[in-house]
């Protein structure tokens, strides 16, 4: 987790971010998951931001990474 002062990421406030995470799901028995880009904590709730790529490559959207098994978070910039 860290700060993101204001006025970064083209944001007026600050906020705590925790960049990628993952959420892990099961289905049929089976562990699933996929990233999550981007989480952040503003005003004390927590808010999932970018559940895919914060940048596309496109107009479609996109699901960060998803896996069979727990997977693994991989280090990234979120803006």
């Amino acid at each position: 987790m860290h700060w993101v002062a204001p006025g970064a990421c083209y944001n007026r406030v600050g906020y705590y971010e925790v960049p990628n995470s993952r959420l892990i799901y099961r289905v049929g028995g089976e562990v699933r998951s996929f990233g999550i880009a981007s989480l952040i904590s503003w005003r004390g709730l927590w808010y999932v931001i970018h559940l895919g790529a914060v940048v596309r490559s496109g107009g479609e959207g996109v699901v960060d990474d998803p896996t069979v098994g727990s997977g693994s978070p991989a280090p990234s910039l979120t803006c």
